[in-house]
């Protein structure tokens, strides 16, 4: 695609489908540098995380979102407004859905949206594909694998045409507008989902406690957020193994992440029914 360098484009790209239909693992891929974490569990991404790419002659501003599901439980209805509420702010939607799973459009709110609605099957790769949906709906439908990159350019393509003419509006090295700390709480999370599997619900959270960043290294103080005391004994393990490796993984993460040597002291909090309490879930960055 042939651009006039005069003619900038820069404008918002929802990511929105099912949990688990892969917006986080596309996020990554398209930024080739990983900002938001991914887990098998339902509801990883709880709230709008913001990926900048930049192309010559335009700026794609993408935002993950939280997965439309249909829970009723009052933390899961905030993540889906949460999702409809990126979708109407946006200049153009990309409504991802999985290649092994069947077509359904996890929201009719998102129809009636004007915004440029875009197609896109993942996990190409990974499944057999099904049938698409109906191109009737949709100003493009696309296929791609974040794994190996298969259609990743071709997507950031359409995406650009659909964009409007306007000056960047984040500079050439940015790459979220989320801080490191922020970051360093959902490796935190990431660990945790991969470590504990299943015995743990997916409404475990994490809080930084302390933040000191020297030249040479950073020390972190953090609490693992549990939701019942039964809980606690599942995250720190028999005498306390599971927290050690759980904060052994997550210090080499954050490293890697923040570039310096990284000193993390870890604890497991209860924080009673957190995800029932929307306020506190907005203090802790959710949502």
């Amino acid at each position: 695609m042939s651009q006039d360098p005069a003619r900038h484009r820069c404008g918002v790209v929802a990511l929105l489908g099912r949990p688990n239909a892969g917006k986080s693992t596309l996020l990554n891929a398209l930024l080739g540098e990983k900002i938001a974490i991914t887990s098998p569990r339902a509801q990883t991404t709880r709230s709008r995380i913001l990926g900048v790419v930049h192309r010559p002659g335009a700026q794609l501003l993408f935002h993950d979102t939280p997965g439309v599901n249909r829970s009723q439980a009052r933390f899961n209805l905030a993540l889906t407004e949460a999702a409809i509420r990126s979708a109407e702010d946006a200049d153009v939607r990309v409504l991802l859905f999985d290649a092994g799973a069947a077509w359904d459009t996890p929201e009719e709110r998102l129809a009636s949206l004007s915004a440029p609605l875009i197609a896109v099957r993942t996990k190409c790769d990974l499944r057999a594909p099904g049938p698409l949906p109906s191109r009737e709906r949709f100003d493009s439908v696309l296929e791609i694998s974040a794994r190996t990159g298969a259609g990743i350019e071709a997507l950031i393509e359409v995406l650009i045409e659909h964009l409007p003419e306007s000056p960047a509006l984040y500079p050439e090295d940015a790459l979220t507008d989320r801080s490191l700390r922020f970051l360093a709480c959902e490796l935190l999370r990431e660990v945790s989902f991969e470590l504990l599997r299943d015995e743990i619900p997916y409404s475990l959270g994490a809080e930084v406690l302390e933040w000191n960043e020297a030249d040479a290294d950073l020390r972190i103080r953090a609490n693992l957020l549990v939701e019942r005391d039964s809980q606690k004994g599942i995250v720190v393990g028999d005498g306390g193994r599971m927290l050690r490796e759980l904060g052994t993984e997550a210090r080499r993460r954050i490293a890697e992440l923040v570039g310096k040597p990284v000193h993390l002291k870890l604890w497991v909090k209860t924080d009673r029914n957190w995800t029932r309490r929307l306020k506190r879930a907005r203090e802790l960055g959710y949502l």
